[in-house]
């Protein structure tokens, strides 16, 4: 595995993209023309807690790119999946991998009907960054870190062959032995994070200092887990321990990047992560009070961002 390209140089695409740069790594972005020729004349600036950067980069428009490529690797918002896939679709020829950094379960599904599941690898990115209004990606805080993983023994080495590549990389990238339990503990988390600061519109820190913040984070954590173990994918302890230690710090500023698309007045994932998991909990017979509650919130302002304006 030699060539890799990133559909978008924003907060997730833009910083592992650019870090893999800096190891040496053969790397393209496909960008819009706009942003293709901001990038070309000004480079990709990258700040960081690790150290800020400003690199030259190769990119490609969805009228340029080739099937070229040994892996496609993409991280768009999930409303956006159908337009990205399209995009993506002239550079995977036959020798191609994708690999899609998204929240939930969905998405695998609709990227397999696509491309076929022989050739979809599995991966969950940690890391907080924004794009900024000047173009550069900013990260929020230190933490940078990539899963990868596939679901058969083809797609499980090439997964090993992409971590192995990011090996001289300054981020952490990691093999999941399992990468759909590792999709399940991501969500099970996220959906908890997401649903409980845009249902409190507040950080964790926040919720917290509420009477009754810290049973209500505990609780639909709690319905997060149960669908999972009904699903057939119970989160180990150790998970649980670590995810329920960044849920309930106090005084923490952490919130979901939903909660910042939503203040932004921007398209929210909530379908996607809240409402599929709802779903499937519903699906097996686990009720999930909060879970739906932070849902049914999110349909309600995005209903309301697409009425139109009333006349007098």
């Amino acid at each position: 595995m030699k060539k890799l390209l990133f559909l978008g140089a924003g907060g997730v695409g833009g910083y592992f993209g650019a870090r893999l740069i800096e190891a040496g790594v053969d790397v393209s972005f496909l960008v819009r023309p706009a942003r293709a020729a901001l990038l070309v004349d000004q480079g990709l600036t990258i700040r960081s807690p690790h150290g800020d950067l400003n690199l030259a980069v190769r990119c490609v428009t969805r009228e340029t790119v080739r099937p070229e490529y040994d892996l496609v690797l993409l991280a768009p918002k999930a409303c956006d999946l159908d337009d990205a896939l399209d995009s993506i679709a002239p550079a995977v020829g036959p020798g191609t991998f994708v690999m899609p950094f998204l929240n939930g379960l969905a998405h695998m599904d609709a990227i397999d009907a696509r491309f076929g599941a022989q050739r979809v690898l599995g991966g969950v990115a940690h890391v907080a960054a924004v794009l900024d209004a000047d173009g550069s990606v900013r990260q929020l805080n230190p933490v940078h870190a990539l899963i990868a993983g596939g679901r058969d023994a083809a797609t499980q080495r090439a997964a090993a062959e992409f971590v192995a590549l990011c090996a001289p990389a300054s981020f952490d990238a990691t093999v999941s032995a399992d990468i759909v339990a590792t999709l399940w503990e991501k969500w099970t988390f996220l959906a908890t994070l997401a649903g409980i600061t845009t249902l409190m519109q507040g950080s964790i820190g926040e919720v917290m200092d509420t009477t009754l913040g810290e049973s209500l984070v505990r609780r639909m954590y709690t319905e997060c887990l149960s669908a999972a173990e009904r699903s057939g994918r119970p989160v180990p302890d150790a998970a649980q321990g670590k995810a329920l230690r960044m849920l309930t710090q106090r005084g923490s500023s952490f919130t979901a990047s939903m909660l910042r698309d939503l203040q932004a007045g921007l398209r929210t994932e909530h379908d996607h992560v809240l409402g599929d998991l709802v779903k499937r909990a519903q699906g097996h017979g686990v009720d999930t009070p909060l879970l739906a509650a932070a849902h049914a919130h999110l349909q309600v302002l995005a209903s309301r961002r697409r009425e139109p304006p009333s006349g007098k």
